[in-house]
């Protein structure tokens, strides 16, 4: 079953201690550092354990923490609403994006959208790009530098009827979109994100 925002905790992966820090902060242990550090959603142990690597070389006791957003297909629906992101504001931590390619140019319209987010990483950067972007963030720098393709708002809206289980006629009617500029939009959508609308449904089930 797919867990939505709302239901999913936020633990920091700094120790073993794994205090929660949303929806509700824990009382963090005296021995924990000045920083915290999260991956949301949580249950990709490989991205886990290779941004473990990457904070053990570059940490040095930062004044902020850092959530890394796994931007992958199997959380697709979460990323279709602006809730994702406003629930992690409210844990006044930095937001950094790892993106996988097929959600690029999803992640790529939500760095355009919201001031909040600090960085993007992209599946395609090498370790060298992946260690210069995190020594800007963590220095207090962005490391929103763009790559490849982007969403537009109709194409986001009309992903978003899609994933809610609404079919091109039925947008239509709801919406009172013109039917040729519905297809335009969904045609540009799959274009972009390399998939049709239904493998995309069928990827996320």
């Amino acid at each position: 079953m797919m867990i939505t925002p709302s239901q999913h905790d936020i633990h920091c992966i700094g120790c073993e201690y794994s205090c929660q820090i949303y929806p509700d902060a824990v009382l963090r242990s005296q021995y924990c550092g000045q920083s915290s550090f999260a991956i949301w959603p949580e249950g990709n142990l490989f991205l886990q354990q290779g941004i473990l690597t990457k904070l053990r070389k570059e940490n040095n006791r930062l004044s902020c923490g850092f959530i890394f957003v796994d931007f992958s297909l199997p959380w697709l629906r979460d990323f279709i609403d602006a809730k994702w992101i406003d629930n992690l504001i409210k844990t006044g931590m930095r937001i950094v994006i790892i993106t996988d390619n097929h959600l690029r140019p999803l992640a790529n319209y939500w760095i355009t959208r919201s001031n909040k987010i600090h960085g993007i990483l992209y599946a395609s950067d090498d370790d060298d790009i992946q260690r210069m972007k995190i020594r800007r963030l963590f220095t207090g720098r962005l490391a929103l530098d763009r790559q490849g393709r982007m969403l537009n708002y109709s194409e986001v809206m009309l992903l978003n009827r899609f994933m809610s289980g609404i079919c091109a006629q039925g947008i239509i009617s709801i919406d009172k979109i013109e039917t040729k500029k519905v297809y335009v939009h969904k045609y540009r959508l799959e274009k972009k994100l390399g998939f049709t609308v239904q493998q995309l449904i069928s990827r996320v089930l």
